[in-house]
């Protein structure tokens, strides 16, 4: 299955802010977007296209709230919603799909369900 992954526009224009070359692996497939959540919160998302694969990480304050990696990814994009963008992660497994949903506003909450096909 292919990853299908929202270009840089949407993210910009969601966010205000554009994915780069993940910075610890400086691989060009491998990116990056951090997103200012509150003064102390920040949304950090990668994925690698060639691997599939997505990491969601949240901190507050500089401790890890939330750090989720999921592979076989198939969609990773933002849907504009009138409190504010979601990020909308969509992957597979043998025998099951998984949809997870990350809302930065009003305030930071995720969501992320799995169900067998």
């Amino acid at each position: 299955m292919e990853f299908v992954v929202a270009d840089d526009d949407v993210w910009l224009s969601a966010f205000g802010v554009v994915p780069q070359v993940e910075e610890a692996s400086g691989d060009e497939w491998v990116r990056e977007l951090r997103v200012p959540v509150s003064v102390t919160g920040e949304l950090h998302l990668s994925w690698d296209v060639l691997h599939q694969s997505v990491r969601v990480r949240y901190t507050w304050a500089s401790d890890l709230v939330i750090d989720v990696h999921r592979e076989q990814a198939t969609l990773l994009t933002v849907d504009d919603r009138k409190a504010g963008p979601i990020v909308v992660l969509e992957y597979y497994a043998e025998g099951c799909r998984g949809r997870a949903f990350v809302r930065t506003r009003p305030a930071l909450a995720f969501e992320d369900t799995v169900l067998r096909t």
